[in-house]
């Protein structure tokens, strides 16, 4: 299957899963972000975005998996768990009504807005006793945004960093537990719609390879990072995922 593909392309999209593994070691997110538009330069975009199916869902469920305290994380992020599942089910059944240019460009103007509130010398914390009440509303906007568009990410980032006394490797536990209620849905999804046949479930698989390798180092990397660079890594994120919300309003 690989030899009908130029060597050169192989390469770059072995380089380009390398590098979404590694910045979602790293940071805990921002995988597709990365990758897609990275490997979209060589492959057709639907196939891009088919392939990641299966490598954003080993990534998370072994990040999930290496995650200390990982029973705490679900019985205090449970609710936006559901509420992911919730929306992302009401995101697809209304995808077909709604106008999805407003919808990224009201979103991503809010994420930017969010991530340079962030980084002022103003911060912005939820109660403890509204993180799980709260989390039920970003999780049925994360999923209904995500159904639509297929941006889970800038919703959940926003809730989490909203959290006070979250560490990264708390962020990182929870981001992963979460995007498991995002990415298995989606790619059941990709394969209904018949974006994952026979040949594109076989490179899916064969890219967890090198995504895996990108979030071993990701993962050693991320012990020298100090959380208040973790942080402004993370604000840049929603800066970069807030900019493709409307770079894709207005294509």
């Amino acid at each position: 299957m690989l030899a009908s593909y130029d060597l050169w392309i192989i390469a770059w999209c072995f380089f380009a899963l390398c590098c979404g593994g590694f910045i979602k070691g790293a940071l805990g997110v921002g995988t597709p972000l990365l990758t897609v538009p990275m490997m979209a330069m060589a492959l057709p975009p639907q196939m891009a975005i088919a392939i990641m199916a299966i490598p954003v869902v080993v990534a998370n469920l072994w990040q999930f998996s290496q995650a200390q305290r990982s029973s705490t994380v679900v019985r205090n992020f449970w609710p936006c768990f559901v509420g992911i599942l919730i929306g992302t089910w009401i995101g697809v059944k209304i995808l077909s009504m709604i106008d999805e240019h407003t919808l990224l460009i009201i979103v991503g103007i809010a994420v930017i807005a969010f991530a340079l509130l962030q980084g002022s010398s103003y911060r912005f914390y939820l109660a403890d006793v509204l993180v799980k009440p709260v989390g039920i509303i970003f999780g049925i906007s994360s999923g209904i945004i995500g159904g639509i568009s297929s941006f889970f990410g800038p919703m959940l980032v926003s809730y989490l960093m909203s959290i006070r006394n979250l560490d990264k490797n708390q962020f990182v536990s929870t981001i992963s537990f979460l995007y498991i209620s995002a990415v298995i849905p989606w790619a059941i999804n990709l394969y209904m719609f018949g974006l994952l046949d026979h040949e594109t479930l076989t490179l899916s698989l064969l890219g967890t390879l090198p995504v895996t390798l990108g979030l071993a180092l990701g993962l050693k990397v991320r012990r020298y990072i100090s959380e208040n660079k973790f942080k402004y890594f993370i604000i840049s994120i929603l800066l970069i995922s807030g900019a493709s919300m409307l770079w894709r309003a207005i294509q």
